[in-house]
């Protein structure tokens, strides 16, 4: 009899402990959303302080190549919609460009972000773009637009790595963001 209320006893414990473990991934750990920010990111990804030594893209983007390190500062545009859906992937554009109707009215221009104003060679000189990767080396699965102050035509300083620098392309792997001034 005692065997039997043992075993009852185990197998109501494993059940419990099953149940306890449902809707967490395999690891056995629940994804965790701290302050806003999606748990496909990394943690530290969003800096205290803006990095020092932020060079502006257009400075910076001749001299870089494929795994040097770099800190660029930007703002959020170039497109219509600068951040890629469901991906943590957006464009910056040097700061020194005027985005639409910037110094005038503003109000004319739905888009300022898009830098329509803009010839199209001067958007793709001064700007890049920024993703955040994953340990296989893709694109996270993570919408940014709107996460801890990102938003188009917000001000970033991005520490990152290089990971394509030809044809006046440049994409820098994030390993880390300061939205701000």
């Amino acid at each position: 009899m005692v065997r039997i209320l043992i075993t009852v006893h185990a197998l109501v414990l494993v059940a419990a402990l099953a149940a306890c473990d449902r809707g967490k991934p395999a690891g056995g750990k629940a994804p965790q959303v701290s302050a806003g920010i999606p748990a496909a990111l990394p943690p530290g990804l969003f800096l205290a302080a803006a990095p020092a030594d932020a060079r502006d893209i257009k400075d910076a983007k001749g001299a870089l190549k494929a795994g040097d390190k770099v800190v660029l500062v930007g703002r959020i545009g170039g497109s219509e919609e600068p951040f890629v859906a469901e991906r943590a992937i957006f464009t910056i554009v040097d700061r020194r460009v005027k985005a639409c109707g910037e110094g005038t009215a503003m109000d004319s221009c739905k888009t300022p972000w898009d830098y329509c104003c803009e010839p199209v060679d001067s958007i793709t000189a001064n700007s890049a773009t920024i993703q955040v990767v994953g340990p296989e080396g893709q694109p996270v699965k993570a919408e940014l637009n709107g996460v801890r102050g990102l938003k188009p035509l917000a001000t970033v300083t991005v520490i990152g790595t290089v990971a394509k620098a030809e044809g006046g392309n440049l994409v820098v792997s994030a390993s880390g963001f300061f939205v701000g001034p």
